[in-house]
C-alpha cells in the first residue's frame, strides 16, 4: 500500500453554518493514545499520534461529512450548511505518522469511544454518530456501526439508506497529494527477431486434491497469515536465520549499547512485541566477477545469467519492535532478537534491581514512556532505567500467564448410522501385560506423585468404586486401555473425560452435527498455529519406556554415541530418546464437552491433537523388536520426578479443569465422529501434510511413535511453546551455549537452553498460562495495568518494611542509598 498524506487542499466553514451537537456521549479522553510526542529513532522513523483541532482542515472534513449523515438519517431538510459544532465529550481526532521521519504515512482515527477502540474512516463513525444523537438510552444494541454490531463495513453501508453514508467515489480520509500532470507518449514496440529466445517458467506439479470423507462438511478458510508464519518454518531458505518470529508476538531485543550498571551487570536485552515484520533484500557482490572467468569452450559468454551477474542476493529479515513499558519503537534485525523464553535477566543483573532505593523508583506512566533504551548516540543511564525496565519485564511476565484461541471455524461431520452406540467393541482376547496407551505412563507417574504430596489428586482410580458411563452409553472402539488390568468402563470413563462425551449416532436425514475448533492460539508470549510443531512438557521416557499398544519404544543410542558410552564403561541404560523431549505436530485444536468425576456432568475444555515425535540419532539403527507396538512381559515403570504442570483455567473455554494428566491414543478422526476399527476411513486432516517436517537439532531426526492413522489427545498445559529449529545456533546464544557446553557442573545444569531444540524435557523451559483472555489486544492491556498494580503493591510493601528497621541507614548498599559523613 502506497503512503498516505495529508491533502493541501484547505476546506472552509460553510457560510450560515447549523451546527449538530452531541446531546449524549460514550466517550472517554483515557482512551485516547499516549505516544503524541515526535520522536526520531535510531534508524531515522518515527511513530507518533498527533492531535487535530477543530479547525484543521481534516477535522472539518470529518465534521461535515458525519453530519451531512446525521442529517439525511434524521429527516433533516437537505442542506449543505450542516456541520459538527464539536466532537462528542471524550473524543478526538488524531493523525498517526509512521514510517520515514522525512516522508511519514499518515492515517486519522478518531478515538474516544469507550466500546470501540478506535473509527478509521467517516463511513465508519457515521453510524455511531447517528446513535449517539438519537439513543437516549445509549442501548449499545442499537448501534449500527461496524464494530458495535460486529459486522463488515460494506454490510454495515448496505443497511443505511442513500445519502447517509458518503459515496464511495469520494476521495479517503487522508487523500493523496496531486501530482503534476505527465504528457503520455506512444512507445514503438521492438519488432520481435527469429533469433530472439523465449522463456518459460517451470513449476512442479500441483499437489492433486485429496478426496475427503462425504461425512465431513468443512468450509473452513485458512488464513494467509498461518499459511505465510508456517511456510517461513517449515520450508527450505537461503536465508542465516529463519523467520522464526510472529506479529504480535513478545520477544527479547538485543540493545546497540548495553546499559551499564552498578558491579559489572548491565541491560542487555529489552522485551518487545512484534510490531511489523519487513523483508530485507541487499545485492551482495561475487567474489569473482565475470571479467575475471575463462570463457566456455565455444568462446562464448557463460548461458547461465545467474552466474553471469557481479552480484547475488541476500535476504534477511526485520522486525519494528513495540518495547514494553516505554513510548518507543526499535527497528531490529532478525540476528538481534531472541525468543521469549530463550533468555532470562541474570542473577546479577536481579540482585542490582532489588538493590535500587525504594524511594527513588518512579512507576508513573508519563515518566516512564519518556525513557528511551536505545538513544542513537550515548547509552541509557542505569538508574534512570531501573524503573521502566522493571515494568518491561514485570509486563512479560504477566503476559506469559496469558492465552486465548483465535480463529474459530465449525467443523461440520456426521455420525455413521451403522455405528452401535448400545454395546461395546469386544476386548482382546490376550494382552500384555504392560500399559496399553499413553496414559499409562502418565497415571503411573501421577498415582506415584499422589503418596509424595497432596497437590496432584483426582487421577484415574482402579478401585473398585463405582464408574459411570457418560451418559448415552456410547463407547470409543479405537481407544486403548490404560493397563491389562483396567476395566472396560474405567477405560471409558477416560476416554470420555480426554475426548468429550460421544454423540449417538443417528439416522442419515439427521441434520450435521458442529464441533467447535480453532486455527492457532496465543499462548503466553506465543502465537502458536495448527499444523506446526509445538514441544511438550513430559520427556520421552514418560511415554510407554518399553513400548505399549499404539506406541512405540523410545529409540536406543546411535553407533557413535553407544561406541563413546561402551569405551567409558557407562550404563548404555541412559542413552536414548528417553532423556530427551517430545514433540506433536498440531493437527488439531477442539473443544469436547468433557465428563466430569461424577459421570454424567460436563464442562467444555480444549485438547490438542496430532502425531508425536521423539528425537533420533541419526546412526541409530531400527531392528525388528523396535518396530513392534508390544514389549513382551516387563512392567512399564515410569519416572519418579515428572510432576504435572498446573491446568490453565478459563470460565468459558478451559484446556483442563483438573489436575489429571491424561493422554489418549485413538484414530486420528475427529472427536465424537465416525469411529471406525480401521484408523485412516474418515480423519481430521488429509493424510498428505502440506508442510515439511522442520529442520531436526544437528545429528538428529524426528521419529513418529505413533502408527500412521493415530494421533494423541491432550490438554493444552501440556504445550511448552514452540519449537524454533536450529535456535542453539543464534548468534546470541553461542556464547551462553559455549559456557553451558565447559561448565564444570556439567550440561544438565543448563537444561533449560537444550529444551528449546529438545535435546532435554519440555519442562524444563516452558511456559503455564493459567488465565483465559479474549483477544491479544485484551491481554497487552489487562497485562500492563495488572504489572503496574503489582509493582506499586510492591513498591508500597518495601517502604513499609523501610520504616519498620530503625537505625539501618544502609538497607539496601546501592551507592547513593545512604548518606555519607566526614
Amino acid at each position: 500500500m502506497s503512503a498516505r498524506r495529508l491533502g493541501d487542499r484547505a476546506i472552509e466553514m460553510p457560510h450560515n453554518p447549523q451546527f449538530i451537537s452531541f446531546p449524549r456521549s460514550d466517550g472517554d479522553s483515557s482512551r485516547w493514545p499516549t505516544n503524541t510526542t515526535r520522536i526520531v529513532d535510531n534508524s531515522g522513523e518515527v511513530n507518533f499520534m498527533n492531535p487535530l483541532t477543530l479547525d484543521h482542515p481534516q477535522a472539518m472534513k470529518w465534521r461535515l461529512g458525519t453530519a451531512q449523515g446525521i442529517a439525511a438519517a434524521t429527516g433533516m431538510q437537505a442542506n449543505p450548511s450542516y456541520i459538527l459544532e464539536g466532537w462528542p465529550a471524550g473524543y478526538a481526532l488524531y493523525d498517526h505518522n509512521k514510517g520515514s521521519a522525512d516522508n511519514p504515512r499518515h492515517d486519522l482515527y478518531l478515538f474516544g469511544s469507550k466500546h470501540n477502540k478506535r473509527y478509521r474512516s467517516i463511513n465508519e463513525f457515521i453510524p455511531h454518530a447517528i446513535w449517539l444523537y438519537q439513543n437516549t438510552a445509549l442501548d449499545m444494541s442499537q448501534c449500527l456501526c461496524k464494530y458495535c454490531q460486529k459486522v463488515p463495513q460494506r454490510e454495515v453501508t448496505a443497511l443505511h439508506a442513500p445519502g447517509i453514508m458518503r459515496a464511495p467515489n469520494n476521495s479517503p480520509s487522508t487523500p493523496a497529494r496531486s501530482r503534476p500532470g505527465r504528457t503520455k507518449t506512444m512507445r514503438e514496440v521492438a519488432p520481435k527477431h527469429a533469433h530472439d529466445k523465449v522463456y518459460a517458467s517451470v513449476q512442479k506439479a500441483p499437489i492433486p486434491v485429496i478426496s475427503k470423507s462425504p461425512n465431513v462438511h468443512s468450509r473452513a478458510t485458512m488464513l494467509v497469515e498461518r499459511n505465510s508464519d508456517l511456510r517461513a518454518v517449515s520450508s527450505k531458505t537461503s536465508m542465516k536465520l529463519r523467520r522464526w518470529f510472529r506479529t504480535g508476538e513478545l520477544l527479547w531485543c538485543a540493545l546497540n549499547r548495553p546499559i551499564q550498571g552498578p558491579n559489572n551487570t548491565a541491560i542487555h536485552f529489552w522485551p518487545g512485541l512484534v510490531d511489523e515484520v519487513k523483508l530485507k533484500t541487499r545485492p551482495v557482490p561475487r567474489e569473482t566477477l565475470i571479467s575475471t572467468r575463462a570463457p566456455s569452450e565455444n568462446g562464448k559468454a557463460p548461458t547461465d545469467i545467474s552466474d553471469a551477474l557481479p552480484w547475488s542476493i541476500s535476504q534477511s529479515t526485520e522486525y519494528r519492535m513495540q518495547l514494553l513499558a516505554v513510548n518507543h519503537s526499535y527497528l531490529v534485525s532478525d540476528d538481534r532478537v531472541l525468543p521469549y523464553q530463550a533468555h532470562v535477566p541474570t542473577d546479577d543483573l536481579i540482585a542490582a534491581l532489588k538493590a535500587f532505593p525504594t524511594e527513588r523508583l518512579n512507576f508513573d506512566r508519563e515518566s516512564m514512556s519518556k525513557f528511551n533504551p536505545c538513544p542513537q548516540f550515548d547509552a541509557a543511564n542505569f538508574e534512570d532505567a531501573v524503573a521502566p525496565y522493571a515494568m518491561a519485564v514485570q509486563i512479560g511476565s504477566t503476559l506469559s500467564s496469558y492465552w486465548c484461541l483465535t480463529d474459530e471455524w465449525a467443523f461440520e461431520y456426521q455420525l455413521d448410522p451403522n455405528l452401535s452406540s448400545a454395546s461395546a467393541p469386544p476386548r482382546p482376547k490376550s494382552t500384555p501385560s504392560l500399559a496399553t496407551s499413553l496414559s499409562a505412563a502418565i497415571e503411573a507417574a501421577g498415582q506415584h506423585n499422589a503418596h509424595a504430596s497432596t497437590s496432584v489428586s483426582n487421577l484415574p482410580s482402579t478401585s473398585s468404586t463405582p464408574v459411570q458411563v457418560h451418559p448415552n452409553g456410547s463407547f470409543y472402539p479405537d481407544v486403548s486401555a490404560p493397563t491389562h488390568n483396567v476395566s472396560l468402563l474405567e477405560t471409558q470413563r477416560l476416554s470420555a473425560r480426554v475426548l468429550g462425551k460421544m454423540a449417538s449416532p443417528s439416522n442419515g436425514n439427521s441434520p450435521p452435527l458442529t464441533q467447535m475448533r480453532f486455527q492457532g492460539l496465543w499462548w503466553g508470549a506465543e502465537r502458536i498455529w495448527t499444523d506446526e510443531f509445538v514441544r511438550l512438557k513430559v520427556p520421552r521416557r514418560c511415554i510407554a519406556p518399553l513400548g505399549a499398544e499404539h506406541v512405540l519404544p523410545p529409540s536406543g543410542p546411535g553407533k557413535s554415541s553407544k561406541a563413546t558410552w561402551e569405551a567409558s564403561g557407562k550404563d548404555l541404560s541412559e542413552l536414548g530418546a528417553g532423556s530427551r523431549g517430545v514433540f506433536m505436530r498440531l493437527d488439531g485444536l477442539f473443544v469436547v464437552d468433557a465428563v466430569q468425576a461424577d459421570g454424567f456432568t460436563t464442562k467444555k475444555e480444549c485438547r490438542a491433537s496430532g502425531m508425536l515425535y521423539e528425537l533420533a540419532e541419526e546412526d541409530w539403527e531400527d531392528d525388528s523388536d523396535s518396530k513392534s507396538n508390544s514389549s513382551g512381559s516387563k512392567e512399564n515403570l515410569a519416572p519418579v520426578n515428572f510432576v504435572p504442570a498446573p491446568s490453565p483455567l478459563n470460565p468459558h473455554v478451559s484446556p483442563n479443569s483438573n489436575s489429571q494428566t491424561d493422554i489418549s491414543v485413538a484414530s486420528q478422526v475427529p472427536p465424537s465422529t465416525t469411529y471406525s476399527l480401521s484408523p485412516t476411513s474418515q480423519q481430521s486432516h488429509p493424510l498428505r501434510i502440506h508442510y515439511a517436517l522442520p529442520e531436526a537439532p544437528i545429528g538428529y531426526f524426528f521419529r513418529p511413535i505413533l502408527p500412521e492413522g493415530y494421533e494423541a489427545a491432550v490438554s493444552l498445559s501440556f504445550i511448552s511453546g514452540r519449537y524454533y529449529p536450529r535456535i542453539l545456533s543464534h548468534p546470541l546464544l553461542e556464547d551462553f551455549v559455549e559456557k553451558a557446553m565447559t561448565d564444570s557442573n556439567g550440561l544438565l545444569e543448563h537444561n533449560n537452553l537444550w529444551s528449546l531444540e529438545g535435546l532435554s524435557a519440555g519442562f524444563h523451559n516452558s511456559v503455564d498460562p493459567v488465565f483465559y483472555k479474549a483477544s491479544r489486544v485484551k491481554m497487552v492491556e489487562d497485562g500492563d495495568k495488572t504489572s503496574l498494580q503489582e509493582l506499586e503493591a510492591h513498591k508500597r510493601q518495601r517502604m513499609r518494611e523501610k520504616e519498620d528497621k530503625i537505625g539501618d541507614d544502609d538497607e539496601l548498599g546501592y551507592p547513593g542509598a545512604m548518606d555519607t559523613t566526614d
